[in-house]
């Protein structure tokens, strides 16, 4: 599965398709860090109604996501150019 974007309460709906038979899906997420991304997909899945705690909703984005890859763009070009940073 493959979903441009992760801005919002879709989050929650990819997430669970992921951890449902659909190995291998890939998204992006707008976040400053690859921790930080962890954060942005909780508060998604917040704004998607769960009322689940944030340590268990970074509990199960965790079990889901193995790898989070962060791309940096180079000085004066629009486009990515590098990986910065892969968090296992």
């Amino acid at each position: 599965m493959l979903l441009s974007e992760l801005r919002g309460a879709e989050a929650w709906s990819f997430l669970r398709a992921a951890n449902s038979g659909h190995p291998g899906s890939i998204s992006t997420v707008h976040a400053d860090t690859p921790e930080s991304c962890f954060d942005q997909l909780v508060f998604m899945m917040q704004q998607a109604g769960s009322n689940s705690t944030e340590e268990k909703l970074r509990s199960y984005i965790r079990s889901i996501i193995p790898i989070i890859i962060q791309l940096k763009r180079s000085t004066n070009q629009k486009r990515f150019v590098k990986i910065a940073e892969i968090f296992f």
